[in-house]
């Protein structure tokens, strides 16, 4: 899944990026979105590297795109911008509070920009559904385009009362499914505080309801990070911080907003955190490794990390059968350690 980092222009979404992926501001890539890759923290990637000993750990990764700024004033590139945040899966907003701005003003602002970017695309869909609809069309075509624009005129009355109800039929599920609106995308919250506003609380208005967020300095925690490990202990304590943002953004971003799990393989060779979509089946698992453990696909041996580490060992989890055999059809836990039997 790939996570569009958007706001106004301004708003420290570029710092913000750098803090979370390492990866420097491209100012070619400045119209068109820089893509980054950001590892997940996880302390059981670590305990299982001391347990297995392996050449190689990968974490869990997610991918993030740097969008161009949203023009505050409305008009210019801003449909552009919002044609490339379309595309992402998730939405993490950043409020440029260190501006001297209101962050629950600039929220409110910016979810109308999406609520009318959606119902542009959504009225379009309806006039030609409706010039469809007069013209002879056979039965099933007929049937799916009525059902398709009550739908859709459904989700436009909703938008144009500010799109926040979060009760929809499966039918208008569906169809704002289809034209990636930004309603359906789920949403996390950075506000971008001043260094000297770190520890003020802040407000979201109406716009923030139901939204995780998390409130942070960007530059200065980009600043920190940087420092080499004596440094930044020190500088933190100067500050008061006790830890760092980014990893428990990461983790809120990825577990609770997105709704992802993570689950290990691990052997001498590799140690290995894979990102996956909460309710996925192990034969989805085993399509993230390689497309052709899916398509090979006998069974999946199956143990959870927590079984695993409180026996110390695999040879031990066997002799106490905490392994099991499990089948395409089995629903992948946060924390479970796989291997895919598979033939091809």
């Amino acid at each position: 899944m790939r996570v569009g980092i958007v706001g106004f222009a301004s708003s420290g979404k570029s710092t913000l990026f750098q803090l979370l992926t390492g990866a420097k501001p491209d100012h070619a890539a400045a119209h068109s979105g820089q893509l980054g890759v950001a590892e997940i923290p996880d302390p059981r990637l670590d305990v299982l590297t001391k347990m297995y000993e392996p050449a190689k750990v990968t974490p869990a990764t997610l991918e993030l795109v740097d969008t161009p700024g949203l023009d505050p004033r409305g008009g210019g590139d801003n449909p552009q911008v919002l044609g490339l945040m379309r595309a992402a899966d998730a939405l993490l907003i950043v409020l440029g509070q260190y501006l001297g701005g209101n962050p629950a003003d600039e929220l409110a602002r910016l979810v109308d920009e999406l609520v009318f970017a959606d119902l542009t695309i959504v009225t379009g869909r309806i006039e030609k559904l409706e010039a469809t609809l007069k013209k002879p069309r056979p039965e099933k075509e007929r049937e799916a385009a009525t059902e398709e624009l009550a739908a859709l005129r459904a989700i436009a009355a909703k938008l144009e009362a500010g799109g926040r109800t979060q009760h929809w039929t499966e039918n208008e599920r569906s169809a704002f499914r289809a034209y990636q609106l930004f309603l359906q995308k789920p949403r996390f919250v950075v506000t971008n505080l001043a260094e000297d506003a770190v520890a003020s609380a802040v407000s979201l208005g109406d716009a923030g309801q139901g939204v995780e967020s998390l409130a942070l300095c960007a530059s200065l925690e980009l600043e920190i990070a940087q420092l080499a490990d004596e440094d930044r202990q020190a500088f933190m304590a100067d500050l008061g911080l006790e830890s760092l943002s980014r990893g428990p953004l990461l983790a809120a971003l990825t577990r609770g907003t997105m709704g992802q799990i993570t689950f290990f393989t691990a052997g001498p060779k590799e140690v290995r955190g894979w990102p996956l979509t909460g309710g996925a089946t192990a034969v989805d698992a085993a399509g993230k490794i390689h497309t052709d453990l899916a398509r090979g696909f006998i069974r999946a041996e199956v143990i959870h990390y927590d079984d695993l580490v409180r026996c110390g060992s695999e040879r031990e989890a066997k002799k106490h059968g905490l392994y099991r055999l499990e089948g395409k059809e089995y629903i992948v836990k946060d924390g479970d350690v796989i291997v895919i039997r598979f033939s091809v």
